[in-house]
């Protein structure tokens, strides 16, 4: 990988980075104290672009690239996980799979709205009783006499669930011939007749990101609403988490290197004896060591990102999926590790004053305590990439 970024990569790094001081930072404890959903920032950033980065304009997106969308995610996660998480979520998980996988006319009708910051999506695959086995989804789809479908079952941990806008969604249908239970996609409107949530979920991290859980009685789906062709919803499934998990790997950096800037600045304020603790030893280890794990993380965050933007897949395209996968997945478990490593070093280099709420370190310990939690496991993620490198060799 090439590591110098283009002139355009620059500019907009700069935007993301002034636009996460200036309009985030000043609300991140707000945010976070009062658990809400960040509106008026989320309204700022579709007038900027930033909520939907990588697709086309003519979708309502910025028409950039997958790197720019990382290095807007990390820089948001810098001074605010609740912003870094939505805007992740809502690209790389929920608008990413109908860009892949929709029509135009569900393109036009869901992707637009969304990239312009109208309607804020969802993407609905965890269960209550089976986790994210897709396998063993106890959702269904059921195709009635006239046509159309009936949808019902409940969604766990989903996020965006009580704002309007579409809902990705994951369910068992029937094969008509085989017999067999086979996993399709589509796409619903939140708040149709048959679908309700609970109240969110309290949460140690990431607060102001609200998840829920969705039920569906009998909902209503017609033909148009189906992604792609019935039975597609596990290869979709795959490239959808493929892109998700380099999201996450952005914010998990992010909350990373925000806590190392909050205990570097705390360091090199705190007076001993007329000098500043940054002269003693002990306070240099621990903050080279923080800013080491941290930059490894940004590195495979980085090299991933490139990965994604030079080996676009489509459909079916298995192999492709496979190698994006692996590479994103290697950099989500590294980067999980790695935020609650650096968290818990800057928690404890400022001593008392780290958990305290004024100094702001203790959030992103929080924060950082969800991240081997969410969008896979911590130690699958290792799997998945020592699974691809035992049958494909080094993802080098």
């Amino acid at each position: 990988m090439d590591f110098h970024l283009t002139k355009e990569q620059l500019l907009v790094r700069k935007m993301y980075r002034e636009f996460a001081e200036n309009e985030v930072k000043p609300l991140a404890a707000e945010i976070d104290e009062e658990e809400r959903f960040p509106m008026e920032t989320v309204e700022k950033m579709a007038k900027l672009g930033m909520m939907g980065i990588y697709f086309p304009k003519e979708y309502g997106g910025a028409g950039g690239d997958v790197l720019s969308y990382a290095m807007c995610v990390e820089e948001l996660a810098k001074v605010c996980g609740t912003t870094a998480v939505i805007v992740s979520a809502h690209t790389s998980l929920c608008c990413a799979p109908i860009f892949e996988n929709g029509t135009e006319e569900q393109k036009m009708k869901y992707l637009a709205p969304c990239c312009s910051g109208e309607q804020t999506v969802s993407f609905a695959f965890t269960e209550p009783e089976t986790g994210s086995d897709p396998k063993m989804l106890k959702t269904r789809l059921e195709k009635q006499a006239d046509g159309t479908y009936k949808l019902n079952g409940v969604k766990r941990f989903i996020s965006n669930a009580g704002y309007d806008g579409p809902c990705v969604l994951f369910a068992l249908q029937k094969d008509e011939e085989s017999g067999k239970d086979l996993v399709t996609g589509l796409v619903i409107d939140k708040f149709c007749e048959g679908y309700s949530i609970s109240s969110p979920w309290e949460k140690i991290g990431y607060r102001g990101s609200e998840v829920y859980d969705i039920f569906l009685d009998d909902v209503k789906v017609t033909e148009d609403q189906i992604l792609g062709k019935p039975g597609d919803g596990f290869t979709q499934l795959l490239g959808t988490t493929a892109y998700g998990k380099l999201g996450f790997t952005a914010v998990f950096v992010g909350t990373a290197l925000g806590a190392a800037d909050i205990a570097l600045k705390y360091c090199q304020e705190k007076l001993h004896r007329g000098k500043s603790i940054t002269k003693f030893p002990t306070t240099q280890l621990r903050l080279s060591t923080m800013l080491t794990y941290a930059h490894t993380a940004e590195l495979l965050l980085l090299e991933a990102a490139d990965y994604c933007d030079h080996n676009h897949f489509a459909g079916d395209d298995i192999p492709t999926m496979r190698a994006v996968q692996a590479r994103t997945a290697q950099a989500k478990g590294y980067a999980a590790e790695t935020a609650t490593k650096v968290a818990t070093m800057a928690v404890n280099a400022m001593g008392a004053y780290g958990v305290c709420d004024e100094y702001q370190a203790e959030r992103f310990l929080r924060d950082a305590a969800v991240a081997p939690n969410i969008e896979g496991s911590g130690d699958i993620q290792y799997l998945i990439h020592g699974m691809y490198v035992a049958a494909n060799g080094n993802t080098n």
